[in-house]
């Protein structure tokens, strides 16, 4: 090979080598940063990014506009699968592996539009595709959803109202990101996301199509598994290629027409139709919820007659769907119709639960789960936002109008006895790492200390009664556990809880006609969800079954068998999951002694 060529090749090869190996920058001005038709800017902690183009040029602007945030949230979440896989080398192994099939199980049914956006991603940001996928599909691989949607309208106006409850992603409420996908030849689409997820929970298109996501724990029957039905493209994708193609009601019908995926809600808010509805999509089948009236909400219980009894079995109809069910339908009747935005935010940023103000252990529609709040306003395309590691409906509330990119305040930070309840906790969860968590032996010694913390603290006086009588329970001190137990109830005289944590120390030293009349006074004063009572009924029998074995009378015989009967009654109004019908077939192993 003579010089000449030897010099051209290299050339060729040192040229396609700066060609793949380009770094990318942006400009900035004036605080905003642009790339190619790409910019982003930052108000109040929360970057406002905008992409526009084919899915890879969206995907570049992304990945170099957001490069440092990226960055950064690789670095936590490496440490967040370390914390899931242990740090044993054998088990980060293992944990790889894992990790890697399941990002290949949801490759295959990603659209090829989201993949080359990845890879765009990827590009711009210089990490490796798999680390941007891990991040992009880390949602979908590690956490469950628990959520409130709901859906106002008035003559001339509709929003959409929700809360995101999601578990052990604190981290990700400090990477939050507004991102407007301007997709070539699709409807401008804005999604309230997280850096570096591309997937949609909530948003809004740019003609007034709103759309979230909730979690519904409806089993699969046995035999089954929920792979079976989830045959299409993970749903917070599949919300932007609606989102980017629909703007009326009977469009998101049809793209929702042969997807077929298990254990969703979608609420779906329509200007254009002046009305809302919500979907759900169980077992591959697809339910739709017209709204009726002024308002159509979910929490994480089916709506449908099918989905609320023969999909859900009695423990999902329990408080923590039920009280928020009741709460939204209260709250909507409460507030005026007249100004649907300040509705709506006093409906998700309420800390209410049934009958009292400030729920005690958090099964309120803003909770100690919620790590954004936000109502998106269809008929002006406005957005309402707030982001918190909890009780993000009591946080600062940003307004963001989509059509001018203007950002201003709405509402400020306010405080909550919740909030203040939720501190004490911390603090106590706090002291209790440091002083005693590493302590195996639990002894009267480790009790009392826990009653002197309890006793000193600013904890909720619900929840310090309750830590205090179950540490006087352990230390065999059935006067003092009993004597808290009764003060609990008289803070909380509706509240279930009071109640069973009475009965469990009623159980604990074996008397159980107290136990009885406990729940029999349960049964009359406190609020109970149809799970409360199929439970609660349960533990009756039980009482009366070890009563039996006590003091032999044929009343208490009488007695189990009536509650046999109701309890298989209330469980069959409902689906019959394996774990209930173990918990009836126990039943029946007790009233089989007595035949």
């Amino acid at each position: 090979m003579n010089i000449k060529k030897i010099v051209l090749i290299s050339i060729y090869l040192l040229s396609s080598l700066l060609l793949f190996s380009q770094e990318y920058s942006y400009k900035e001005k004036n605080g905003v940063r642009t790339f190619h038709e790409g910019s982003v800017f930052t108000k109040e902690g929360v970057p406002f990014l905008t992409v526009k183009g084919e899915s890879y040029e969206m995907g570049l602007q992304y990945g170099v506009l957001m490069k440092d945030q990226i960055l950064k949230l690789d670095v936590k979440i490496d440490s967040i699968v370390e914390s899931f896989a242990g740090k044993f080398f054998l088990k980060k192994w293992i944990a790889n592996k894992v990790l890697k099939a399941k990002i290949r199980k949801i490759e295959k049914r990603m659209p090829k539009e989201f993949i080359e956006e990845l890879e765009g991603m990827a590009e711009g940001c210089e990490l490796n595709l798999r680390e941007v996928k891990t991040i992009a599909y880390f949602p979908q691989l590690f956490f469950d959803i628990s959520c409130t949607s709901f859906v106002l309208k008035n003559e001339h106006e509709i929003v959409h109202g929700r809360n995101l409850d999601w578990p052990n992603i604190e981290i990700f409420t400090h990477y939050p990101l507004i991102v407007n996908y301007h997709r070539k030849g699709k409807i401008p689409t804005s999604i309230l996301t997280f850096v570096s997820y591309p997937g949609a929970y909530t948003g809004m298109n740019h003609n007034g199509l709103s759309m979230s996501i909730n979690m519904n724990d409806c089993p699969v029957p046995e035999g089954k598994k929920s792979s079976d039905y989830n045959t299409d493209m993970p749903i917070p994708y599949k919300l932007r290629q609606v989102m980017e193609n629909a703007d009326e009601l009977s469009e998101v019908d049809e793209l929702f027409k042969n997807y077929s995926t298990h254990a969703w809600f979608i609420t779906v808010g329509s200007k254009k139709d002046h009305s809302g509805a919500i979907y759900e999509l169980t077992r591959g089948e697809f339910i739709k919820n017209e709204m009726k009236n002024n308002m159509i909400a979910v929490t994480n219980l089916s709506l449908s007659d099918k989905g609320r009894y023969k999909y859900s079995p009695i423990n999902m109809h329990g408080d923590s769907n039920i009280a928020r069910e009741n709460k939204l339908k209260e709250l909507n009747k409460k507030w005026d119709n007249k100004d649907l935005t300040e509705k709506a935010y006093q409906m998700i940023s309420s800390t209410e639960y049934y009958h009292l103000q400030h729920d005690p252990y958090y099964i309120a529609i803003n909770n100690d789960m919620t790590v954004k709040s936000c109502i998106m306003d269809n008929t002006n395309n406005k957005i309402y936002f707030s982001y918190a590691e909890q009780l993000a409906g009591l946080g600062q509330f940003l307004e963001y109008d989509i059509s001018t990119q203007k950002i201003s305040l709405f509402k400020e930070a306010k405080t909550s006895q919740t909030q203040i309840d939720l501190n004490s906790k911390l603090a106590y969860y706090k002291w209790y790492r440091k002083n005693l968590s590493k302590k195996k032996k639990h002894d009267n010694k480790y009790y009392l200390a826990l009653i002197n913390y309890a006793k000193n603290s600013t904890l909720e006086a619900a929840y310090k009664y309750k830590l205090i009588a179950n540490c006087y329970t352990n230390i065999k001190n059935q006067d003092k556990a009993l004597e808290f137990a009764n003060k609990y109830i008289e803070n909380r005289p509706k509240y279930n809880s009071a109640y069973t944590t009475k009965i469990n120390i009623l159980n604990n030293f074996e008397d159980y006609k107290a136990v009885i009349s406990t729940i029999d006074e349960m049964l009359e004063h406190a609020i109970l969800s149809p799970a409360d009572q199929f439970y609660t009924k349960i533990d009756l029998l039980k009482a009366y079954d070890k009563l039996q074995s006590q003091t032999p009378e044929q009343k208490n015989i009488k007695e189990i068998k009536q509650l046999a009967k109701e309890i298989k009654e209330e469980a069959n109004k409902y689906f019959l999951a394996k774990w209930i019908k173990k918990d009836l077939s126990k039943i029946d192993e007790i009233v089989t002694k007595y035949n």
